[in-house]
Order: structure tokens, then C-alpha cells, then sequence
């Protein structure tokens, strides 16, 4: 069976993925921080289904908290943990002018440090540590200067996820998935969605299923590692094709 600890599962994507690795058999430790009563109505939702997981707390910014999750997890009855998932992220506003010291600090402490830790911590502890995945954005590299520190700690996952296919192989493999426009913000306009989603280039009204099949595939496979899969369903190629339509420049 595989043992799989997921960060920031209790809502929107995390939630998602912790409940289809749940129903492929895997028991699913449920990570969470401020949402405390969404990450225990997971749990019940995986039991009820048949699944099995646990709930565990921890601050990502401190490293004291990951040791202390890691802690509780390796002391626990439930069986050795094998696969992580590095999913929480924080999504402030902010261009990089207008950005300060304490939002450079929670953005790459949550988005990117704390990636490292805790792998890290979690290749060394575990024996029977075999997979890290992390959940990336694809659009990134289309820019975003709304919000520049997120954009920053995600673009530099590609490269964290090398180094560390190098430094724990061969028993562990590490992934990025990088998905497209996947959930509508809670605050999101819908006529912004809407613009978000006409960028791509097929139907993207299946992408949560493509992510999924993405972290699937990741799951089982015997070899692949420091990769980026991307699963946007051509977003990134959509943007460049809007910028670059021929009435948008003037002959002169």
C-alpha cells in the first residue's frame, strides 16, 4: 500500500487529489493549516467512502512543524509513508514593487522552501520513501505580475525538482505536474474565468481529471523522474498565439 502525505489537502485541489488517492488505495495523510474543520470532513468523506486517512497539522513557514508533522506521522501505527505531495501554496497579490519584505517571506517560505524541507526531511526519515510530486502552475511562464512572488516561487520549482531527482536517486523519484486553468478563485469574477479559460486551446472542462491522471501516472511509474508534465490543455501555447495575431502589429 502506498502511504501518501499531502500538503494543504483539505480544500479546493489538494482535497481533489487527496480523495483520488484515497479510492486508488492509498492511505492519505491529510495536511492542513487554518482549515482544521475542511480537513477532518475530508477524512470522514475518505472513510465513509471506504478509504483510509488522517489529518495532521503543521505551519509550512516553520521548520520546527514540518519535524513535528514528520514526527507524528513516523510515530503513528498507520503504515510507512512512501509518496509526498507538495501541494499548499499561498497566492497573494502583489507586483514586485509593490511587495514587501514580510510577503517575500510567506510566499517562499510556504511555496518554495518549505518544499525543500520537507522533502528533504522526508527522503532522509522515511525507508520506504519512493515518490515526491509537486503541483506547479503551467501558467507561469505567460507571466504574472499581479502577483510576482508566487510567479517567482513557482518558476522556481522546475529547477528545485532537478536537483533533487539528482540528490535522491535512485530510490526516490521527483515530479512536478504543472496544471493550466484548473478552479475558479473564490473571489474570481467570472468574467475573468472565463477569460482565463478561452487562452487555452481544447475543451477545458475536464482538467481537474487530467491533473489527476498526471499524479496517477506519476504514482506508478517505475522510472520517470525529474520531470515536468504540464497538463493545460495548450494554454501556454494559446497565450503566445493571442499575442501574437497579426492585427495586433502596424506595418509601417
Amino acid at each position: 500500500m502506498e502511504t501518501v502525505l499531502i500538503t494543504g489537502a483539505s480544500r479546493r485541489i489538494g482535497s481533489l487529489i487527496a480523495e483520488k488517492s484515497a479510492s486508488a488505495g492509498c492511505f492519505v495523510w491529510i495536511h492542513y493549516r487554518s482549515h482544521e474543520r475542511e480537513a477532518f470532513q475530508l477524512k470522514e468523506r475518505i472513510l465513509h467512502s471506504g478509504g483510509q486517512a488522517a489529518c495532521v497539522y503543521a505551519d509550512l513557514r516553520e521548520p520546527g512543524d514540518i519535524d513535528a508533522m514528520l514526527d507524528h506521522i513516523a510515530g503513528s501505527t498507520d503504515p510507512d509513508l512512501t509518496a509526498l505531495i507538495n501541494n499548499a501554496s499561498v497566492f497573494p497579490k502583489g507586483t514586485l514593487q509593490s511587495s514587501s519584505v514580510e510577503d517575500w517571506d510567506l510566499v517562499m517560505n510556504t511555496n518554495l522552501r518549505a518544499v525543500w524541507y520537507l522533502s528533504s526531511r522526508f527522503a532522509e526519515r522515511f525507508k520506504m520513501a519512493r515518490r515526491i510530486i509537486t503541483i506547479g502552475d503551467a501558467s507561469v511562464s505567460g507571466g504574472y505580475a499581479e502577483h510576482a512572488l508566487y510567479g517567482l516561487s513557482k518558476f522556481s520549482l522546475k529547477y528545485l525538482t532537478e536537483q533533487m531527482a539528482e540528490s535522491f536517486a535512485p530510490e526516490i523519484r521527483v515530479n512536478l505536474v504543472s496544471p493550466g486553468v484548473v478552479l475558479q478563485g473564490e473571489s474570481e469574477p467570472d468574467e475573468i474565468w472565463q477569460k482565463r479559460v478561452s487562452g487555452t486551446l481544447t475543451d477545458n472542462s475536464e482538467i481537474v481529471e487530467s491533473v489527476m491522471d498526471c499524479i496517477s501516472f506519476l504514482m506508478s511509474d517505475p522510472g520517470m523522474t525529474g520531470t515536468e508534465l504540464i497538463p493545460d490543455n495548450g494554454l501556454r501555447i494559446g497565450r503566445k498565439r493571442q499575442c501574437c495575431k497579426s492585427d495586433d502589429f502596424q506595418v509601417t
